[in-house]
C-alpha cells in the first residue's frame, strides 16, 4: 500500500494555534486517541490538519485524512476509511475486516474529521482499529467526544482576544491571535489592509464581539469589501443585540456564529439566498450543471444561476475549486448546515432531494451509455468525484417508500462501481435494495446478476453462483431477453471462477448470442469476450482465443474504449508468452498496466503483474521476476487468494517461479520477493513499467552518506525498531531519535522506513 500523505496543504496562513499544536502532539506521547472537540467554526479541522502535517515524519506509514462531513450512513464509515487509505481491495471480506488487517502491522496516523453525526459508528471503528493495530494513532474532530476507553479529549478553544474592559496599549493588538487572523484575512480581501492606529480600536472591539471564533472572523472580514472596519464593528454590535434579545436560550458562542451567518444570509440577494439553501442538498461539492438541473424553477431560472453563483463565491458562501479543466464548488459544513435549515423551512426539501436523486440517476445512466466510448476515463474520474452525491441519491432511494426499484437500477451497473473501486459497497447497496423490492422485475434480475458479477470479481465463488441462479430464475419468470442474456453471462462467469471451463464456454457463447439479439450496451458483450478468450487460452484453444482478442482490439480501437482494451492486451500478452515472443508479450502487459493504473482494477493489475513476472522469468531476469512476484503479492492478498485458486493459472505461475528460483536460488529469490512485497502499489507499477530505477537502486548511495550514529540508527530501523525503541536502545531522547531518522530519510531521499531497511540489507549483502 502507498504511504499515506493525505494532509492537504494550507491554502491560507495558520494563525494562533502554536500552543494547541504542541499540546496535542504531546498528548500522543501517552495516548493513542485524541479527539478535538468544540463548536462548529472554532477551527477543529485546521488544527487537526496542522498537527497531522507536523507529525507526518513520526509515522513511517504516513498520515491519512478521512473526511466524514458528507457521509450520512454509518454503515458506510468503514468503506470511507478503506477508500481514504487507498486500499486496492476487491475481495468479499467486510470493509472492517479489511481495515483491521491492513492496519495491523502499520505505524500511522488516522485523522477522522467531523465525526459528530456518526459518533457511535466512529467510536466503534476507532475502538476496533486501536485494538487491532497497536502502532496506529487516531486524531478525531467532533462536536462531542467518542467516549471510548483510552480517548483523550482536547477542547479546542476560540482564539485569544483582547480581554473585555482592558485597554489595549496602542500598537500591541496583533499580539492576540484573533486580531492577527482578522488582519490576515482582511488583507486577502482588501490588499494593503493592516491594523493601524486609526482602526485598531475598532478591530479590537470587533474581535472581542466575534469571541475569537475563526469562522466568524473569516465571515466578517469578507464584509470589508463594502464596509470600513468602523462600520463593520457598529453593524455587528446591532446584529448581536438583536440576536440576544430574540434567542436568550442559545449559548453565547453559538449566538455569535448564528449572528454572522444570519448577517451573511441577509446580505445576499433573494436569488443568492434561494441558491444557498437549495445547494445544501448536495454533499461533497457540485458543479454548475448540477445546480442548473436541480436548483432551478420559476423563482430561480437557469439564466440566473451563473451570476448567482458568482455572488455566493464573492461572499465566501461557496468555495470555488478547480479540478483539471473543470470547476466545482463546495460549502463549509457549518454554512451547508445553515442552508439545510433554511431549505427545511422553505418546504422545498422533498422536491429538491428527489430532483437531486433524478440528476444523479441520469448521470449514472449517461455514464453507462457512454462507458465504452472515448470518454471512458473522464467518466470514471467524474463518478469518483461524485461518489458522495451518488451515495446521497441511493440513500434517498432506500429511505423513501416506493423508490427502492430506482435504487436497484442505479446500483446495477458493475463496470461503474468497479471503475470507482467500490465493489463491496456496491453489494451493500444492492442487497439493501433487493431486500426492499422483492417483486420480479427487470431491475431485480439485473441487480442480482450484478451482485453475481461483482462477487466473481472478488473471488466469492458461493455468492457468485447463488446470485447467478437467482438472476436466471427471475429472468426466466419474466421472459425478458436482456435479463436472460446477462443472467446467462454471469452463470458462465461463476463456472469460470470455479474452474469449470467446459461448463463456462457454452454459457459464454450462448450469452453472446443473446446479447446480439437484444442489442445490449457494448460493455456487456465486450467484457464477456475477454472472459471467453481467457477461458479458451486456459483450455489451450489458442487460435480461437486469438481471433476473439483481435476482434476486441478492432472494436475497442474504433470506439476509443480503454478498460476492455487493457484486458485484451493482457490476453494478447499471455498468448505471445506462450508462443515465445517475450519482448512483444512484455510490451503488451506494460501497456495494459498503464491503462489499469488509472482505474481501480485490483484484479486486473494483479493478473497483469503476475504474467509480467512470468515473462521476466522467461527472459532470464530472475531477480526482477522475483521482485514483481512480490509486488503482485499484496494485491492478491487483498483479493483473498493468488489467482483465485485457478488451477491452470497456478500451474503456469509455479512453472515460472521455479524457473527463477533455479537460476538465483531460494534465498535470493525470497529476499527479492520480500522487497517487492514491501513496495507500494505505485512503486511496483513504476518498477514494472521501467519508469524509474527500482527503489533498491538506492543501494548505490555509499554508506558514507550517513554519519556513524545515523548508520547505527538506520540499522535499528532495518531491524523494525520504533523511534521510541531506538531511543531506549541507544540511551538518547525520543526527540533525538526522531531527528536522526528524519536526517536519514532526507539524506537517502527516501519516504519510508521500509526503503531504509532495503538499503541496509543491500549494503550488508555487498551490492552497494
Amino acid at each position: 500500500m502507498p504511504k499515506q500523505n493525505a494532509v492537504p496543504a494550507d491554502l491560507t496562513s495558520f494563525v494562533g494555534r502554536r500552543k494547541d499544536v504542541s499540546a496535542v502532539r504531546q498528548l500522543f506521547a501517552t495516548t493513542r486517541l485524541v479527539t478535538l472537540t468544540g463548536i462548529g467554526g472554532v477551527g477543529k479541522t485546521r488544527l487537526a490538519l496542522r498537527v497531522a502535517a507536523e507529525m507526518q515524519r513520526a509515522f513511517p506509514d504516513g498520515v491519512c485524512l478521512v473526511e466524514l462531513a458528507s457521509l450520512k450512513d454509518p454503515a458506510l464509515l468503514p468503506h470511507s476509511v478503506v477508500d481514504a487509505l487507498g486500499i486496492k481491495e476487491q475481495s468479499a471480506r467486510s470493509p472492517m475486516t479489511v481495515l483491521r488487517d491492513h492496519l495491523e502491522q502499520r505505524h500511522m496516523l488516522l485523522v477522522l474529521d467531523n465525526c459528530e453525526h456518526l459518533v457511535e459508528a466512529a467510536a466503534d471503528l476507532a475502538n476496533q482499529v486501536l485494538r487491532a493495530a497497536p502502532e496506529v494513532r487516531i486524531l478525531a474532530t467532533s462536536r462531542q467526544a467518542l467516549r471510548i476507553a483510552g480517548e483523550h479529549i482536547y477542547p479546542v478553544p476560540p482564539l485569544p482576544t483582547p480581554p473585555p474592559g482592558d485597554s489595549v496599549e496602542p500598537g500591541t493588538a496583533t499580539q492576540y491571535p484573533s486580531v492577527t487572523l482578522f488582519a490576515d484575512r482582511s488583507a486577502a480581501v482588501v490588499p494593503g489592509f493592516s491594523v493601524s492606529p486609526d482602526n485598531e480600536a475598532a478591530v479590537v472591539r470587533l474581535c472581542r464581539r466575534l469571541e475569537g471564533i475563526p469562522l466568524a472572523i473569516e465571515l466578517a472580514s469578507v464584509r470589508l469589501r463594502v464596509l470600513t472596519v468602523h462600520d463593520l464593528a457598529s453593524r455587528l454590535d446591532d446584529r448581536f443585540q438583536l440576536l440576544r434579545e430574540g434567542n436568550r436560550n442559545l449559548p453565547e458562542r453559538h449566538q455569535t456564529l448564528q449572528a454572522l451567518i444570519d448577517w451573511s444570509y441577509d446580505l445576499c440577494t433573494p436569488a443568492e439566498q434561494t441558491l444557498w439553501a437549495r445547494a445544501s442538498v448536495f454533499v461533497g461539492g457540485f458543479d454548475a450543471d448540477a445546480l442548473e438541473a436541480v436548483c432551478t424553477d420559476a423563482a430561480l431560472p437557469r439564466p440566473m444561476v451563473l451570476d448567482t453563483v458568482a455572488g455566493l463565491v464573492e461572499k465566501s458562501v461557496f468555495v470555488r475549486e478547480e479540478q483539471g479543466e473543470h470547476v466545482r464548488f463546495r460549502m463549509l459544513e457549518t454554512i451547508r448546515a445553515y442552508g439545510q435549515a433554511r431549505l427545511g423551512e422553505s418546504g422545498k426539501e422533498p422536491d429538491l432531494r428527489r430532483r437531486h436523486r433524478d440528476w444523479y440517476r441520469h448521470l449514472m445512466e449517461t455514464a453507462g451509455d457512454e462507458w465504452s466510448g472515448p470518454n471512458q476515463q473522464e467518466w470514471a474520474r467524474r463518478l469518483q468525484t461524485e461518489h458522495p452525491n451518488l451515495r446521497h441519491a441511493l440513500e434517498y432511494c432506500l429511505s423513501q417508500p416506493g423508490e427502492a426499484r430506482v435504487g436497484l437500477s442505479m446500483a446495477a451497473a458493475p463496470w461503474l462501481w468497479l471503475a470507482m473501486g467500490h465493489p463491496t459497497e456496491a453489494r451493500l447497496w444492492l442487497s439493501r435494495a433487493l431486500a426492499l423490492d422483492a417483486e420480479p422485475s427487470r431491475e431485480r434480475a439485473w441487480a442480482l446478476a450484478t451482485v453475481s458479477y461483482i462477487a466473481a470479481c472478488q473471488g466469492d465463488e458461493a455468492a457468485a453462483a447463488a446470485s447467478a441462479e437467482d438472476a436466471w430464475t427471475v429472468a426466466v419468470q419474466l421472459d425478458d431477453p436482456p435479463s436472460l442474456a446477462y443472467a446467462t453471462h454471469v452463470r458462465g462467469l461463476s463456472k469460470f471462477l470455479s474452474t469449470d471451463l467446459s461448463g463456462a464456454i457454452p454459457l459464454f457463447t450462448e450469452a453472446l448470442k443473446r446479447y446480439a439479439e437484444t442489442e445490449a450496451p457494448a460493455h456487456y458483450p465486450n467484457n464477456l469476450q475477454t472472459e471467453l478468450a481467457a477461458a479458451l487460452i486456459l483450455l489451450g484453444e489458442l487460435d480461437k482465443a486469438s481471433d476473439i482478442i483481435d476482434e476486441l482490439f478492432r472494436r475497442c480501437t474504433e470506439a476509443g474504449e480503454q478498460w476492455v482494451l487493457s484486458w485484451a492486451l493482457w490476453g494478447r500478452g499471455f498468448l505471445r508468452l506462450i508462443h515465445g515472443d517475450l519482448d512483444g508479450a512484455e510490451a503488451d502487459l506494460c501497456e495494459a498496466l498503464k491503462i489499469k493504473r488509472f482505474f481501480h482494477d485490483t484484479l486486473g493489475m494483479a493478473l497483469a503483474l503476475d504474467v509480467l513476472a512470468w515473462i521476466t522469468a522467461a527472459q532470464g531476469n530472475a531477480q526482477r521476476a522475483a521482485t514483481l512476484f512480490g509486488g503482485a503479492n499484496p494485491l492478491w492478498q487483498g483479493l483473498g487468494a493468488p489467482l483465485f485458486g485457478w488451477t491452470l493459472l497456478l500451474a503456469q505461475r509455479a512453472r515460472f517461479e521455479t524457473m527463477a528460483r533455479t537460476k538465483i536460488g531460494d534465498a535470493e529469490f525470497d529476499a527479492a520477493f520480500e522487497r517487492g512485497s514491501a513496495l507500494t502499489v505505485a512503486e511496483t507499477l513504476a518498477l514494472a513499467l521501467r519508469e524509474r530505477a527500482q527503489p533498491a537502486s538506492a543501494a548505490s548511495r555509499p554508506a558514507s552518506t550517513l554519519t556513524r550514529r545515523e548508520r547505527e540508527v538506520a540499522e535499528l530501523v532495518a531491524q523494525g525498531l520504533s523511534n521510541k525503541e531506538i531511543a531506549a536502545r541507544l540511551v538518547i531522547s525520543l526527540r533525538t531519535a526522531e531527528g536522526h531518522v528524519e536526517k536519514i530519510l532526507t539524506k537517502l531521499g527516501f519516504n519510508t522506513r521500509t526503503q531504509v531497511a532495503n538499503w541496509i540489507a543491500q549494503q550488508q549483502s555487498g551490492r552497494a
